[in-house]
């Protein structure tokens, strides 16, 4: 099977590195990282000849043309993300959203001949020498790797192409309609490469295949009744409670890039020392665009590992999300900066760069009430239910989109009407209808297009981070160090691995899930005063629109990534 992955991490290539390493950090590895603007990195294509000519060259002298290998992909890897970062900075220019569409083909085929160079290599002659060159445990997957046929690179292709329209649809009164059209031909493309892999679930197929995870869809099939009996409610009653309280900040204040870093650079050694050199690191060298229109209304950090680099993108449209939002890039920034994993020889780690993203968000509070409104303490409370409330959507809204794909993947002749009843259906199961009169609300989310079932990582992750939050109540020092442990593990740790080795919230777990559940409702009781005991309808108004409108159910702040064939 073969799937191209836009995971956000770093890079190997050391040659090109010609600075000394840096001290080390208490919690992070040192190797060096160039210092290239991304005003000087540029676009020039895939040559998908010169890659096949490589590639056998290769074959027959592995070991000595392992590194060149290994730069090689490197390249092709950072002209496909540089070709999307452009066609994002401007989705109305039609030269760039061609080339961001090419970039893309070429990278298939590219990646494709690169990993069955090394399966062939490992299987030959020196194939021993080889492996001794790679990462521990990494060769045993590459040896069993099978080229992709023409069926596959074709429906590869097409999902390319069906991703591609829908970013370019207008925003008209034909968008939904266009986007479900698109949607269900997507979910047709995805069930039979399901089925020739010999997966009878394409959740299943997904999970395991795309993001490499150690739960099924049936672990959280549970998760989500429990956190329809426990979260959801809370949930309800914090955005019930916000709705009732103006907030402290004006929203329509968007601060520009400038204001952004800046803020951030002022305060992010007060969550720790650690942080501020990967952020020094971004400004120095350009490596982001934070801004809004006529920016893609998306946020993601992807890797430029031609230069070891990654690269922080971030829509902004509102004060809190502005700031709040570029932290969660941030701590994916971060840990890609400090990963010294070539990107070849990384997988999907969905869940843990979630938990390095949103565990920052919690952290940064003190320093965002700083920013956002100073000494008030009754607007710093507000602050903190505002977020907490977000963090509480990111579970509820992965569970809940989680049932939806599972759903729609199981089913194979779903209308769009049928569809739409779904989507209204679980809200109503989650309680999300006494908040929100939704239509056709999932077009509009390009995870479920782009990335299907990566909605469930915003949930699991976010349960650990609201974990390590709950620690920073008590022992701020000691659940920063926790983080920082977290955000310094590397893109091969096993998600349920870092949660029993750091002793967080197992989200397979029933019982754990619901004794964190009693510690946030303990925890956010003081927050939400006496008025959050209600329930009834609101008419989208208020708070309630605001939270639906930047980010709680979008959560647009998503890291970059395509599935790949990751096993």
């Amino acid at each position: 099977m073969m799937k191209h992955m836009k995971l956000f991490s770093l890079l190997l290539a050391a040659a090109l590195c010609l600075l000394a390493p840096v001290p080390a950090a208490a919690h992070y590895e040192a190797f060096p990282h160039p210092e290239v603007p991304y005003a000087d990195m540029t676009y020039r294509g895939i040559d998908c000849d010169a890659v096949e000519a490589f590639c056998t060259r290769f074959t027959a002298d592995p070991p000595a043309l392992y590194e060149a290998l290994v730069a090689l992909y490197d390249d092709v890897y950072t002209q496909r993300e540089l070709a999307y970062i452009h066609m994002c900075e401007n989705p109305a220019d039609e030269a760039a959203c061609a080339a961001s569409e090419a970039a893309s083909d070429a990278f298939l085929h590219a990646d494709d001949a690169i990993r069955f160079a090394l399966s062939e290599a490992l299987d030959g002659a020196q194939g021993e020498a080889l492996a001794a060159r790679m990462p521990p445990d990494t060769a045993d997957g590459f040896r069993d790797y099978l080229p992709a046929d023409e069926t596959e690179l074709a429906a590869t292709s097409e999902e390319s192409a069906l991703i591609q329209a829908y970013y370019s649809l207008p925003d008209d009164d034909a968008f939904e309609r266009s986007a479900a059209a698109l949607y269900l031909r997507l979910a047709e493309l995805r069930r039979n490469e399901a089925a020739r892999a010999g997966y009878d679930s394409y959740a299943d197929y997904a999970y395991a295949v795309y993001f490499g995870r150690e739960y099924d869809s049936a672990d959280m099939q549970a998760l989500e009744r429990i956190v329809k009996r426990e979260l959801a409610p809370l949930y309800v009653r914090c955005v019930l409670a916000l709705d009732e309280r103006e907030l402290p900040w004006d929203e329509e204040d968007v601060p520009d890039d400038r204001e952004i870093l800046d803020a951030l650079a002022a305060h992010m050694d007060e969550v720790s020392p650690e942080l501020t050199e990967a952020l020094a690191y971004l400004r120095r060298n350009g490596l982001y665009r934070i801004g809004g229109a006529p920016l893609y209304d998306s946020g993601f950090t992807t890797s430029l590992s031609a230069y070891r680099a990654p690269f922080l993108f971030n829509c902004v449209s509102g004060r809190f999300s502005a700031f709040q939002t570029t932290v969660h890039e941030f701590g994916h920034f971060n840990a890609a900066y400090h990963d010294p994993t070539p990107v070849l020889f990384q997988y999907a780690g969905s869940d843990v760069s979630e938990i390095q993203s949103q565990a920052l968000e919690l952290l940064f509070l003190p320093c965002l009430a700083d920013i956002l409104v100073g000494t008030d303490a009754a607007a710093r409370d507000t602050l903190t239910l505002y977020a907490l409330t977000q963090m509480l959507g990111s579970v509820v809204d992965g569970c809940l989109y989680d049932e939806f794909e599972q759903a729609v993947y199981a089913e194979p002749d779903l209308s769009a009407a049928e569809l739409d009843a779904l989507e209204r259906s679980l809200y109503r199961d989650y309680g999300l209808d006494a908040l929100y009169d939704i239509s056709s609300y999932w077009c509009h989310i390009p995870h479920l297009f782009e990335q299907p079932l990566y909605y469930i990582s915003y949930a699991v992750s976010a349960l650990p981070a609201l974990d390590i939050w709950l620690r920073s109540r008590t022992d701020y020092a000691a659940a920063v160090d926790l983080y920082l442990d977290v955000s310094a593990v590397r893109t091969d740790a096993w998600f349920l691995d870092v949660l029993y080795d750091n002793k967080l919230c197992d989200v397979t777990d029933p019982g754990e899930v619901r004794q964190l559940s009693d510690a946030l409702r303990r925890e956010l009781q003081p927050l939400l005063g006496s008025t959050a005991s209600g329930g009834g309808s609101l008419a989208v108004a208020g708070v309630a629109l605001l939270l639906l409108g930047t980010g709680v159910l979008l959560l647009r702040r998503k890291r970059r990534q395509d599935a790949e064939d990751a096993a």
